[in-house]
């Protein structure tokens, strides 16, 4: 047999770098997930928010697929 190689779904140095942008993008959107009505769930309601961007997406690509990861 041959050797296999798998890529790897998520870059831990990724990860690491883009935790500012996150974390910060994440406070910042949270009390507008916040408000009524609450016929969306709050983590659902910020996600759809910040994948709605047309920058903030690509400057986390690697928690983006984390949280489809966590979707599916």
């Amino acid at each position: 047999m041959g050797n296999v190689i798998v890529q790897e779904l998520l870059n831990v140095n990724d990860l690491d770098c883009q935790h500012g942008m996150f974390k910060l993008t994440m406070k910042s959107n949270a009390t507008t997930c916040m408000v009524t009505p609450f016929d969306t769930n709050p983590l659902t309601r910020i996600w759809c928010l910040v994948t709605r961007s047309q920058i903030l997406p690509s400057n986390f690509l690697e928690y983006v697929k984390l949280v489809e990861l966590a979707m599916v």
